[in-house]
């Protein structure tokens, strides 16, 4: 499931720029420690830009829990992000 989702939105994304290929490979590598469901509701608000009721609906949850669901997919990401350049720091000193 996780591979699946993230090989339709990688055949979605337009051509970016190198910073932002560089991004989009880290949330492609940070995205399988994420649990399927904030996976999928990852991509169906940021990638298919659906409102956050309507992932609500798909998810059988309510607003507010799927609300905390995004927030707590995001800071996951923001972490691994943060993670990442701090290695990225180590390894250049």
């Amino acid at each position: 499931m996780k591979k699946t989702i993230t090989n339709k939105v990688a055949n979605l994304l337009p051509v970016r720029h190198v910073e932002k290929e560089k991004d989009l490979k880290l949330i492609y590598e940070l995205m399988p420690n994420l649990s399927d469901e904030k996976i999928m509701a990852i991509y169906f608000r940021f990638w298919e830009q659906l409102l956050i009721e309507d992932v609500a609906n798909i998810l059988g949850r309510s607003w507010s829990e799927t609300n905390q669901l995004l927030e707590d997919s995001v800071k996951e990401l923001r972490q691994g992000f943060l993670m990442s350049q701090m290695s990225a720091q180590l390894k250049a000193a």
